[in-house]
């Protein structure tokens, strides 16, 4: 069946919320274990096509379905659960992760401090500033490479791999909604990330102005590098803590520098305030980490705020190409030629059995007597363009010979131009009587096929006595694409 309608159909805008639910009853309609059939989910097509109107976009149809059909699966099966689906990550991931962060900032003031001495070359200082700064420097560069997808050391990916476990565990297909997830879960984990390098470094600064309440700090260096290069160490802490804490202080000389290393301290009897260092420190991590990150976790907020409103459903799978076809086909006809010598009844009921599964309107199908000894289409059949679709309804006990059917069918492919037509041909008598003889079958489907050929029509073999199964309505589909 090809695309119907000539005018385009908005796509609309999915809130987050509308994702969730479309996709819990997509996860119930595709669960095998529930009492549901494609004929319940072309009339929940079909009602929410009533209800929303020829004129409604995509995502308002898709949210009106999805209500009726929710209603529809819980009535059929009360058992359902009726919690929402969450696409989200649980807060506590991110909340834990900053706690854990935290907790480990305030037991690394010995960063800067052994016992009541600060160290001014203290590594863990100097390496947190340098930590910071080179993620920064990934993040550009992988921005300017990857575009949208930055990771650094694959953590990132780690988290999100975390997030999408713990979300989906509980429902079936957990790979289906990971990649559902993905627009949200790597904004979820940056942010988390930016608010644990941020809350590690509050944590720092907490434990150290904590403790300098009961503790007389003493300020100075040591290193066994530059033990005697007082100069490199002025130069070092001149760019460290002085390019921008100017405003707290002049900074020392390069002779004050001298005096401050630990083992002349005694000696020299040279003080600095150890209050004004630490402010400067404060400052320098306040800059290089808490604001930065603050304002990239603020960043992957708006961004998660974004998404949640306009939330980048996929609609080409196949599971919405059957919704959307079905929606499209509404204003289709079918109509069913019965000849004269098919007289089963269950072979016309098992038509509609099929019509209604590929989601026609039961108004919309016509059925017509067909005399072929007479060489004429019926007179009831009308042409209705390259919407209508033709049915020939046969039976496999009779045999077709170009002289009869032949010559009628070609009477009717004459009318209806480019319609499609494709004939049914019902296997359930003749297995009835030959079902013990595969060879038999199989000659008589062959005669059908080489008659169907001849004429250049697609033919379907199918059963009346039994459900319409999905790999019979698949080839009914491509039966009516290659007959345009």
């Amino acid at each position: 069946m090809n695309e119907i309608y000539k005018k385009p159909i908005l796509s609309g805008r999915f809130t987050l919320e509308d994702a969730e639910r479309i996709t819990k009853v997509r996860l119930l309609e595709e669960n095998p274990a529930l009492s549901w059939e494609l004929s319940d989910a072309n009339r929940a097509t079909r009602q929410a096509a009533t209800a929303v109107g020829e004129s409604a976009d995509i995502a308002t149809f898709l949210r009106e379905r999805a209500r009726i059909a929710e209603k529809m699966l819980v009535a059929k099966n009360p058992q359902i659960d009726t919690e929402p689906l969450t696409l989200t990550p649980p807060w506590w991931l991110t909340a834990g992760l900053a706690g854990v962060a935290f907790f480990a900032g305030l037991l690394t003031d010995q960063f800067s401090a052994t016992g009541s001495r600060i160290n001014l070359l203290s590594l863990p200082f100097f390496g947190i500033l340098l930590w910071n700064i080179l993620v920064y420097a990934m993040l550009f560069f992988s921005s300017l490479r990857y575009g949208e997808k930055r990771d650094f050391l694959g953590l990132r990916r780690f988290f999100e791999f975390l997030e999408k476990r713990i979300t989906t565990k509980s429902f079936r297909n957990p790979k289906n909604l990971a990649t559902l997830m993905d627009p949200l879960a790597g904004h979820y984990a940056a942010r988390a990330f930016h608010l644990a390098a941020l809350c590690f470094v509050l944590g720092m600064i907490a434990s150290v102005l904590l403790r300098g309440i009961g503790t007389a700090y003493t300020v100075g260096w040591e290193s066994t590098w530059f033990a005697e290069s007082p100069e490199i160490v002025y130069q070092i802490i001149a760019l460290v803590y002085g390019i921008c804490t100017n405003f707290l202080g002049p900074m020392p000389n390069i002779l004050d520098v001298a005096n401050m290393r630990f083992d002349r301290l005694a000696i020299n009897g040279y003080e600095a305030s150890a209050s004004l260092w630490l402010m400067r420190m404060i400052v320098m991590l306040a800059i290089f980490v808490v604001i930065p990150r603050g304002l990239l976790a603020l960043k992957h907020t708006f961004q998660i705020a974004r998404i949640r409103k306009r939330f980048p459903l996929d609609l080409e799978n196949r599971y919405f190409s059957n919704i959307m076809r079905t929606w499209r086909s509404e204003a289709m006809s079918l109509d069913l030629v019965v000849p004269d010598s098919v007289q089963s009844k269950n072979l016309l009921e098992s038509a509609y059995r099929f019509a209604e599964n590929l989601g026609f309107d039961f108004k919309e199908i016509k059925t017509h007597n067909w005399s072929i000894e007479d060489g004429d289409a019926p007179l009831t059949l009308e042409k209705n363009g390259q919407s209508q679709q033709v049915w020939v309804l046969f039976n496999a006990t009779a045999t077709p010979e170009q002289e009869v059917q032949g010559v009628a069918l070609q009477a009717l492919k004459e009318k209806l131009s480019k319609t499609p037509i494709i004939l049914m041909v019902d296997l359930a008598t003749y297995l009835a009587r030959f079902g013990d003889f595969n060879d038999r079958i199989e000659s008589r489907k062959e005669l059908w096929r080489d008659f169907a050929n001849e004429l250049a029509l697609p033919v379907i073999f199918y059963h009346s006595g039994l459900q319409p199964d999905d790999q019979t309505c698949d080839e009914l589909k491509l039966a009516a694409a290659q007959a345009l």
